[in-house]
């Protein structure tokens, strides 16, 4: 009969240096996220929902919400022009409106917010359909 001799000694070390340099990977990846300040620059985006609805030869913006827009301003592309609600331009909640009115075809009506960083951002637009 044929004796083997079976030696699994060698598994236990192989698995604890797997470990060992995972785990040393992972502490080399945290250390430069600390000492480089990774991830600090990151603009905020704007947080908002706007609904533009066209109506005969006019399109209003709703805001429907607002987390961190500090005011809203709608942009005409073409012939129209904007006639802008109370609230529209100005630290802008929920229910602020305005309207871009006098519209031909192709004119695209285009929502901007002004984050309270002080960027800008288009939100949506929209191109009237006459």
């Amino acid at each position: 009969m044929l004796n083997v001799n079976k030696d699994d000694s060698a598994v236990s070390p192989v698995i604890g240096v797997i470990l060992l340099v995972a785990v040393t990977v992972a502490l080399v990846a945290l250390a430069t996220v600390i000492v480089f300040d990774i991830g600090s620059d990151v603009s905020d985006t704007a947080d908002a929902t706007v609904q533009l609805t066209q109506s005969g030869d006019s399109i209003e913006a709703n805001v429907i919400r607002n987390q961190n827009v500090a005011s809203f301003s709608l942009q005409v592309d073409g012939t129209g022009s904007v006639a802008t609600g109370d609230e529209f331009g100005t630290e802008s909640g929920a229910g602020a409106s305005a309207v871009a009115s006098g519209l031909a075809d192709g004119d695209t009506v285009t929502v901007v917010a002004e984050l309270e960083s002080g960027e800008s951002e288009v939100l949506t637009s929209k191109e009237y359909r006459g």
